[in-house]
């Protein structure tokens, strides 16, 4: 959903990868034999797919990132590797907290507890923390001081989801993928991971090949259980997070992988 806006058509994904297809796109285009999908999935991915071997085999083997990505990415990958025991952590808030047939993101208090499980089963000297939302990263950073560490991404303090946030900030919605990407190379090249269920923490697991010494996997129900009107489900989120989102349970649930 982030692309580099301009009057002159873009291949979006070119801007951040390698092609996939040894044939050229000019040429699939000139032949005029393609369909092109014009509409969003109904529904949004919730399952573990970075638990399949057969997705983690062909997305190594078919997604590369493009040099000038590859560059970019290189050089923050440098400056994480002066931290010799990073946890990464990825911490979703703004829009996920209010969208509909979105899993709930892990609450604070949930964040804190997994962490601290996560510290005392080794000895991170480091806390990576990949997320959008300013509050998330004020939270953890006066909890765990200066073990906090992250990377130049755009943040907020709305429940607003970032690309439709307008911004005077040149190519807004283009810099935002290539921070995410950026943000998920990074979290697959940690020592560890916390984090609830997102697009970059199933990624960031499919990239870590050598294998988390710590996984740890925080899962929810969804937002919307009682309705999906946005007063229904903020209604929900704070009985949730007063009562059984305090518990391990269904509420709260930690898989170790």
């Amino acid at each position: 959903m982030n692309y580099w806006e301009g009057a002159e058509p873009r291949n979006g994904w070119t801007d951040y990868f390698e092609q996939t297809s040894p044939l050229s796109l000019d040429k699939i285009l000139s032949s005029e034999s393609y369909e092109v999908f014009t509409s969003r999935p109904r529904a949004f991915p919730t399952g573990d797919y970075s638990q399949s071997p057969n997705y983690g085999e062909v997305f190594l083997s078919r997604i590369h990132l493009n040099a000038a990505m590859d560059e970019y990415v290189g050089q923050w990958l440098a400056m994480l590797r002066e931290c010799s025991k990073p946890l990464g952590v990825h911490f979703r808030g703004t829009d996920m907290r209010v969208a509909k047939s979105h899993w709930a993101p892990p609450t604070n208090y949930q964040m804190l507890k997994t962490i601290d499980l996560a510290l005392q089963m080794n000895d991170f000297d480091h806390i990576f923390v990949a997320t959008e939302d300013e509050r998330n990263l004020s939270f953890l950073r006066r909890r765990y001081g200066s073990m906090v560490v992250t990377s130049d991404s755009f943040r907020t303090d709305k429940e607003h989801k970032m690309s439709r946030i307008s911004s005077p900030v040149l190519q807004w919605r283009y810099l935002l993928g290539k921070q995410v990407i950026r943000d998920t190379w990074l979290l697959g090249r940690c020592e560890g991971l916390v984090s609830g269920h997102s697009n970059v923490s199933e990624h960031a697991q499919v990239l870590s090949r050598a294998g988390y010494k710590v996984n740890l996997q925080i899962r929810r129900p969804r937002v919307d259980l009682l309705g999906s009107h946005p007063w229904t489900i903020r209604f929900t989120n704070l009985a949730r997070e007063l009562s059984t989102s305090r518990f391990r349970g269904v509420d709260f649930q930690v898989y170790s992988r």
